[in-house]
């Protein structure tokens, strides 16, 4: 994997995998974000400081889930501290989930870590990937060259776009115009949108969505500037 090959990361206890990471990375996959889960797994004996270097060097953004589990492995109190050295200058890089774990729990393990915004799993894993997906799209410094989502269009994604995004499909109607482009209403504008994209036979084909329209005009200068002569059509 090359740098910052994914968008989010999640470190946790093998214990809280079933209940909260899987799920977890699986509604944030539906928002399209990019998620290394596995092979930041904790198991006895790893090194959270390693893992989290590690993951982070392949992400924007990275999750430690919290638990009692995850604090059972009785972690050196440097390495719970070390979250904090990770993110350089004051951007916020780590997002911390508090699972089944009170303040004065997590203040016991490490106050630096209780200082800490969190999101917490009794409002609900749809709650915490709602914050984590805000959190990452202000924080993460995109290039011109990444899209909010690059993958298959279903209406699970077309739903969870944030408002305004501006979607469009990467097959084309003639003159290299795409055979649906547009910036994206409320959610409940949206059911008309997916009829449409079912309609043509583009449901599960790959589409792109950048923040807003002004986003996806400059990656297209961008790409433009980057092409030779010979590409530009």
């Amino acid at each position: 994997m090359g740098a910052e090959e994914w968008d989010i990361f999640i470190s946790h206890a093998s214990e809280d995998k079933v209940e909260v990471a899987r799920p977890l990375a699986n509604i944030l996959s539906t928002k399209g974000m990019k998620v290394w889960l596995d092979e930041s797994e904790l198991f006895v004996g790893d090194s959270l400081r390693a893992k989290i270097d590690e993951g982070l060097g392949q992400s924007h953004f990275g999750i430690v889930i919290l638990s009692p589990s995850f604090f059972s492995k009785h972690w050196p109190q440097a390495e719970l501290d070390g979250l904090a050295a990770r993110e350089a200058h004051g951007e916020k890089r780590i997002l911390p989930v508090w699972h089944n774990l009170s303040f004065e729990q997590v203040c016991k393990h490490s106050p630096l870590l209780a200082g800490k915004l969190a999101a917490q799993t009794k409002d609900g894993l749809r709650v915490v990937a709602d914050h984590i997906v805000k959190a990452a799209h202000r924080t993460m410094k995109r290039r011109a060259d990444a899209p909010i989502f690059d993958g298959r269009i279903t209406k699970v994604v077309l739903m969870s776009l944030p408002d305004g995004a501006y979607l469009y499909s990467n097959c084309f109607a003639g003159d290299h115009v795409p055979a649906f482009a547009k910036e994206l209403g409320e959610i409940g504008t949206r059911e008309e949108d997916w009829k449409h994209i079912v309609r043509v036979k583009l449901a599960g084909t790959r589409f792109r969505a950048f923040a807003d329209s002004a986003d996806y005009r400059r990656y297209w200068s961008s790409q433009m500037r980057l092409m030779p002569p010979s590409k530009i059509l």
